[in-house]
């Protein structure tokens, strides 16, 4: 398959997954930045408190050479943009013991940018058949929004300064204690 008929079908399953997204009543779009790969971001209202605007962007990472085999399905899930300085810290190593504790994907930080996220990434077969393909995207999708769900209290509670790091080890059941 030449890159062409990649990028073509690519395009059709984003399409479908954007028209899913809007069918379960979540606001979404396809969008496509500049050096960016084209995406579907979606406002997720669904996870957290309600409070802060949760963004998700799902795409597929570019392909590095022609010849690939395998490419990567990708969930962005951006919590905030907003870490307070004095926060940082702790958040850091809050992620790190909630990191550890993953079944898949992790919590991550972008220092220079400021913004917190989950990122789940799954290895797809590049000639798989599109409805296979359809279904692991949804499914790498569900995953991203549960996993990220599961831990996304404790870690807004020490973004927020409720909670420090003793809380998510006892979050986590003690981690050893």
């Amino acid at each position: 398959m030449n890159t062409k008929e990649i990028m073509e079908k690519r395009h059709a399953l984003l399409e479908s997954l954007n028209e899913e997204m809007k069918a379960a009543e979540i606001a979404a779009v396809i969008r496509q930045e500049e050096g960016a790969p084209e995406m579907v971001s979606a406002m997720l209202d669904e996870l957290g408190d309600g409070d802060t605007e949760i963004v998700g962007d799902f795409f597929f990472r570019p392909l590095e050479t022609e010849e690939d085999e395998v490419q990567y399905f990708s969930v962005v899930i951006t919590i905030t943009d907003e870490i307070p300085g004095e926060r940082l810290t702790a958040l850091y190593e809050a992620i790190s013991y909630v990191n550890f504790s993953l079944p898949a994907g992790c919590f991550s930080i972008d220092r220079e940018h400021r913004f917190f996220c989950f990122v789940l990434s799954v290895p797809l077969p590049i000639g798989m058949e599109d409805g296979a393909l359809r279904e692991e995207m949804s499914l790498a999708a569900a995953n991203a929004l549960a996993i990220a769900d599961a831990y996304l209290g404790i870690l807004t509670d020490v973004l927020s300064g409720r909670e420090g790091v003793d809380g998510v080890v006892q979050f986590l059941g003690g981690l050893g204690e």
